[in-house]
């Protein structure tokens, strides 16, 4: 990862020197691609937002492992919304406890606790789980304990709380999201090189140019073998 750190300028708004910032050909991912240095500069240093672009890819490669739906088009707050239908519950995880945080956080989450019971019946969900048709709204309710941002970090925070729950692991009161950064940031990095060097993929993205070694489950499930939580 080397590459992201050569040819910095000062200027925190313009990152990289004029025309180095550029990856030619663009680092091809599952949902799109990369084109910019500056997409791994967000990804891996403390304090940058990510961007829909990180979320959409970092959670292309977590629906591999779990089902989770696509997240808003929103790049003002990121929180993790858990689903659990046999307690007729929607677990919110939010980064960015405050009493305002909380209540915004609650009232998006709102109008997917009142539709999906009615979309769950429209498709027979209910009769699939065995269980009676009930359209009563969700319960909201907010998961406490979680380890808090100081800085512009709740993408890392989202991604990081769904892979730990993926993975059936406690989430810690604590922990470094600079590490947390860092991993993403170079296993993406060294997922796409392998992709571009060496034709693998993983079994579901759209087949390369050319012959490839189709490495299974690749994506996060190579991340997953690759990284160590804190705990």
């Amino acid at each position: 990862m080397t590459f992201v750190t050569v040819l910095l300028l000062h200027d925190k708004d313009k990152v990289y020197l004029k025309g180095k910032d550029k990856i030619v050909p663009p680092f091809r991912f599952g949902v799109e691609d990369v084109a910019t240095k500056m997409w791994f500069h967000k990804l891996a240093y403390p304090g940058q937002c990510l961007t829909n672009s990180h979320l959409d890819i970092i959670f292309y490669y977590l629906r591999k492992k779990g089902k989770y739906a696509k997240e808003p088009k929103t790049e003002s707050h990121w929180i993790l919304g858990r689903l659990n239908i046999e307690e007729r519950r929607m677990y919110m995880y939010n980064s960015l406890s405050t009493a305002m945080k909380d209540s915004a956080a609650i009232k998006a989450c709102q109008p997917f606790a009142v539709l999906l019971p009615h979309f769950f019946a429209l498709f027979d969900e209910f009769k699939k789980e065995n269980k009676p048709v009930c359209l009563d709204p969700f319960e909201v309710v907010k998961v406490d304990g979680l380890p808090q941002q100081t800085s512009n970090d709740c993408g890392c925070f989202v991604a990081s709380f769904a892979e730990y729950f993926i993975d059936m692991k406690p989430i810690p009161p604590i922990f470094d999201v600079e590490k947390h950064r860092d991993r993403l940031a170079v296993l993406f990095y060294k997922y796409a090189r392998m992709k571009e060097v060496d034709f693998i993929d993983s079994e579901d993205e759209a087949p390369p140019k050319g012959p490839k070694k189709n490495l299974s489950k690749l994506s996060l499930d190579y991340v997953h073998n690759h990284r160590q939580f804190n705990s």
